[in-house]
């Protein structure tokens, strides 16, 4: 070899070694920063909340119609990242990915908001990857959530005073960023937890969680609730060119369940719906609320819908 090929194989080893010498570099940093705390917990208090009305076009005809579009903005960053919701009286209830809650009045019903630090979850506080709550379910005599990442379910006393772990989920092998969206409970009893995947049901019983499989899904699932009259609706996130947020009934189909989709919702293609709620109205018709997850830089936005009475029972899951 002469002198100038020895040239150039000492200066690739040089640059692989320097290649080399910036990866490790790169995981140590990574490591070194998911080690250190990235939260910081904060007390809880009262914000201004503002309600700004959306003329969206869209999302009527069939089983739901559009009732009202609102954009959502807070004197609080702790608006940010909601990831599901609930019905409570005098107003809303939202949960957001990094461990917070979020008391909301409903649109015109109020222009104050509480916010408040989870008082308990799988790990010091001070870590996010310790309070990816993701799934909220009132229970009767307390609340369920579901964490990601740690994944396990937790259940919290009616007031949010204290919380404390009912199983570890970890043993179902999740992808990264993907676990249980949602917590339902069915008409005769049952409570389901809802993979983000839409490819099966969780179960509970009273030995521990059964999967069940799930057919029809077009996308992952976001959020799911029970409607007054025991039909289970399903927010379903399809990922294309952007995001279609649509509605889906999760149906019983023998042992296990289908997903039937049955609207659209006429949001923007970054907006992304992770929060649903339903209360009655007369008539057997139900009010459905859904609020987007924002991610901290895209919109929040809450939309009232109603869902016309059932003309005719299919096979709701549960019945």
């Amino acid at each position: 070899m002469n002198e100038p090929e020895r040239g150039v194989k000492r200066t690739f080893s040089l640059l692989a070694r320097l290649c080399l010498i910036c990866l490790c570099f790169l995981v140590l940093a990574r490591d070194v920063r998911e080690q250190a705390p990235d939260r910081v917990p904060e007390a809880a208090r009262l914000a201004g909340i503002r309600f700004q009305p959306l003329a969206l076009t869209g999302g009527s005809g069939g089983e739901v119609r559009l009732v009202g579009a609102w954009k959502v903005s807070a004197d609080d960053p702790r608006l940010a990242g909601l990831s599901a919701l609930a019905v409570q009286p005098g107003g809303l209830l939202a949960l957001a990915d990094s461990g917070w809650l979020v008391d909301l009045p409903r649109p015109g019903a109020g222009a104050v908001a509480r916010f408040r630090d989870l008082p308990a979850g799988p790990g010091p506080g001070t870590f996010k990857k310790n309070r990816d709550s993701e799934a909220l379910a009132a229970t009767g005599d307390g609340w369920w959530v579901t964490f990601e990442y740690r994944h396990s379910l937790w259940r919290f006393t009616p007031d949010w005073g204290s919380g404390r772990q009912l199983a570890s989920l970890r043993r179902f092998h999740w992808p990264v960023n993907m676990g249980v969206e949602a917590i339902v409970r069915t008409a005769d009893g049952r409570w389901l937890l809802l993979p983000e995947n839409g490819r099966y049901v969780l179960e509970a019983t009273g030995t521990g969680l059964r999967r069940r499989t799930i057919t029809g899904a077009t996308g992952g699932i976001a959020d799911a609730t029970r409607l007054p009259d025991g039909r289970v609706v399903v927010a379903v996130r399809e990922i294309g060119w952007g995001i279609a947020n649509r509605l889906a009934w999760l149906e019983a189909a023998g042992a296990d369940f289908r997903l039937r989709p049955f609207a659209r919702l006429p949001l923007g293609w970054l907006d992304n719906v992770e929060g649903l709620a339903a209360e009655p109205l007369p008539g057997g018709r139900t009010r459905l609320w859904a609020i987007t997850d924002n991610d901290g830089w895209r919109r929040t936005l809450l939309l009232e819908l109603e869902v016309s009475a059932p003309r005719g029972r299919r096979n709701p899951a549960g019945a």
